[in-house]
């Protein structure tokens, strides 16, 4: 496992929110942080929420694709 910053999209489920995707963000949280106004525009907001943040995840082998992810103990 390592750390990366990753955008987080939660929906609610059974009146709860729950980590529904996640994409690995290889140009930093900049970047995620772009990445999440874009998608925050283009979504309901009563149903969705997005976040960026670093959690530890397990890469696939080739580095690109995040296979399972963590959150991070502070």
């Amino acid at each position: 496992m390592k750390e990366v910053v990753a955008l987080c999209m939660f929906m609610i489920v059974n009146g709860e929110f729950e980590l529904k995707e996640h994409l690995y963000v290889p140009d930093g949280m900049g970047k995620c942080l772009e990445m999440k106004r874009e998608s925050e525009r283009n979504s309901n907001p009563s149903r969705t929420k997005f976040m960026c943040g670093n959690v530890m995840a397990q890469m696939s082998d080739d580095g690109k694709h995040i296979l399972a992810i963590t959150k991070k103990d502070d």
